[in-house]
């Protein structure tokens, strides 16, 4: 996800005419920085890094989660950050991490994590419509098909 370019900078160069190069760099994607006793350094983007950031830490949620229903008996503890995941049955949440998958790849193709923040939001909101037992009986109950056409109100 993070693409620093080849070109490695000395120290240095912060100071002499080379830094508008290194900071070019950096805002292109990333930057590498050698410093006087070899060690590394990478600037990039704070949103490039905020987005790999949040791929990484939701990817290992979920595959916590993953571990933790593929062993059956599935308590909320045991999906950690991802507890909400619990008011779901097997199949929903197997569509869940089916969307979270494609979300990360997106995100990790376009270093940009917004399709991952959507996907969990949106499933976040569900999850709390259904934690609400009368809600979750309105919403996953059988449907009323009397239903009545609405003419459009007249001003």
């Amino acid at each position: 996800m993070l693409e620093v370019t080849a070109t490695v900078y000395q120290a240095s160069d912060l100071a002499g005419a080379r830094r508008r190069e290194f900071l070019g760099a950096a805002r292109e994607g990333g930057a590498l920085l050698r410093d006087t006793d070899g060690f590394a350094l990478t600037m990039v983007p704070l949103s490039q890094l905020e987005a790999v950031t949040e791929v990484a830490r939701t990817a290992v949620a979920a595959l916590v989660a993953i571990s933790k229903a593929a062993r059956g008996q599935l308590r909320p503890a045991d999906l950690g950050e991802l507890a909400w995941l619990a008011v779901f049955d097997e199949d929903d949440r197997a569509e869940f991490f089916d969307e979270l998958r494609d979300a990360l790849s997106i995100a990790e193709a376009t270093r940009d994590a917004s399709t991952v923040e959507t996907c969990l939001r949106e499933w976040r909101t569900t999850a709390r419509a259904l934690s609400d037992p009368r809600a979750r009986e309105i919403l996953t109950g059988p449907g009323d098909d009397s239903y009545v056409e609405v003419a459009r109100p007249e001003p």
